[in-house]
């Protein structure tokens, strides 16, 4: 029997995680939650709305196998996951049969792969990340926890991407280089030397332009 599960969230993103789902053929989707009350009741892309997360509160032990969060914006995302953990509700992840996965990789639960991403051998990626379209991984990748690696990031080997830490569509990063923590690197930048905590970085090569605003309560 396929496994009864729940999508957090009713926006695109949640319709990108919905064809996951769908595509992979062992999930029954029972429905959507999300916070915007004037989304219960509605339909998204197939499937109903039921309400939000005092609604999902009242699910738990209804019978729902896991659930996955499916909202694009990294400290939503962490905070919305740890809520739905103490809720009782056990994390699933998500990746597309087209996603090419090497041998001796670690994904953490929750987390997303989207299609046509290549995560090669040996690489880890934490709980609750989302790796985008055509993305690739290349080999001793450690990606923490609440990533987001936009379409198109490609990573070279042994780069290290530090917790809730965003990188834009198309950006790249060399071998061997770190990402720190709450991050953000911009479109199509390219990373070649190591980039500290809660910045944002752009261009190539990639240049410090500020601090992550967002990121310094964390």
């Amino acid at each position: 029997m396929k496994k009864r599960v729940i999508v957090f969230g009713a926006g695109g993103h949640a319709k990108v995680v919905v064809d996951v789902l769908e595509q992979m053929g062992i999930y029954q989707i029972v429905g959507l939650v999300d916070d915007s009350a004037e989304l219960k009741g509605t339909v998204r892309g197939g499937y109903s709305v039921l309400g939000n997360k005092d609604d999902l509160a009242g699910m738990s032990g209804a019978g729902i196998d896991g659930v996955i969060v499916a909202l694009g914006d990294n400290y939503r995302r962490k905070l919305v996951c740890e809520e739905v953990a103490r809720m009782g509700f056990r994390s699933i992840s998500a990746i597309h049969p087209s996603a090419v996965i090497g041998s001796r990789v670690r994904i953490g639960a929750g987390t997303l792969v989207v299609a046509g991403v290549v995560v090669n051998v040996d690489a880890e990626i934490g709980e609750n990340v989302i790796v985008n379209t055509g993305a690739t991984i290349d080999h001793d990748c450690r990606i923490a926890a609440h990533v987001h690696l936009s379409p198109g990031v490609h990573l070279a080997g042994r780069v290290s991407i530090g917790e809730a830490s965003h990188l834009g569509i198309g950006a790249v990063v060399l071998p061997n280089v770190s990402v720190g923590k709450h991050c953000i690197v911009g479109a199509g930048a390219v990373v070649r030397e190591n980039l500290p905590d809660k910045i944002v970085a752009v261009g190539n090569p990639a240049r410090i332009i500020k601090q992550n605003e967002v990121a310094l309560g964390f």
